[in-house]
């Protein structure tokens, strides 16, 4: 669930946006009679004219549950959410001038909430850090409803990442088994060498720039179709100078003996 919210001057444009049958229905309402968003607005105006020296009076607010929840969430859930967001936020659901409206234009059904920020007795409600409060209060109300939270999707997309970043770890220090496997068999040309790590399951490329000259090389690994810089393997295959195809082997045996010496010295 993703929760947005903002102060803003209001406006029959955000009322017409919002207030539509053509993309949804009315959810839910509180001190307001008006039938068209003209008449909404003017009823929110009576009482946003009580304060004369700010200029965001309204707020304007979307609840909008991951897509699976919205497709199985009643009315009254979204009724009871809608309420429990403008508690969080400070406006009281009782108290204050607010319309809620659900579209469901789209696949991805959500709430649009206009609230007037002014109260009866002209006192303004905050609007501090309003937009991270609108967040933390729909992870929280999805948290407690057993929905998907926003924030808790990009924690677990972070953590994926994480997850990907030492699985690849892994796998260059596998292709680098592999290369000094090769190494150790003494090959007598770049193709030779290539044709070896192909049979292991890894697909060496020079990379060509426009000029038609080698400017490095990659490293594809065939189960997993990752590609790898050679630099990204070890720091001493990325220079193109080592490894130049056709080119007799000594280049790559002296990547060997580099590779060697920095394992051996712990790097």
């Amino acid at each position: 669930m993703i929760g947005l919210a903002k102060a803003c001057s209001g406006g029959g444009g955000l009322a017409n946006y919002v207030i539509d049958e053509e993309k949804g229905y009315e959810l839910d309402r509180n001190l307001l009679c008006g039938d068209n968003p003209k008449e909404i607005m003017e009823e929110m105006k009576m009482i946003q004219d009580l304060n004369q020296r700010a200029s965001n009076k309204t707020f304007s607010m979307v609840l909008s549950p991951d897509i699976k929840d919205g497709a199985k969430l009643s009315n009254k859930d979204l009724k009871e959410m809608t309420r429990e967001y403008l508690n969080k936020l400070g406006i009281d659901p009782q108290k204050q001038q607010y319309i809620a409206f659900v579209h469901t234009e789209k696949q991805h059904k959500h709430i649009h909430i206009i609230a007037n920020r002014v109260q009866p007795n002209g006192k303004l409600i905050s609007d501090h850090h309003i937009g991270k409060k609108g967040q933390w209060a729909a992870h929280e109300i999805a948290k407690d409803r057993g929905l998907v939270s926003a924030k808790e999707k990009m924690i677990d997309n972070i953590k994926s990442i994480e997850q990907q970043k030492g699985n690849f770890k892994d796998l260059r220090g596998d292709i680098f088994k592999k290369h000094q496997s090769v190494m150790n068999t003494n090959p007598q040309g770049f193709k030779e060498y290539q044709s070896a790590m192909k049979g292991l399951g890894v697909k060496v490329e020079s990379v060509i720039n426009k000029q038609g000259k080698v400017q490095g090389h990659k490293l594809i690994d065939s189960i997993t179709s990752k590609v790898f810089k050679a630099s990204e393997i070890h720091r001493h295959l990325g220079l193109t100078a080592m490894m130049q195809p056709l080119a007799p082997l000594q280049a790559i045996v002296k990547v060997a003996k580099l590779a060697s010496r920095d394992r051996d010295m712990g790097y």
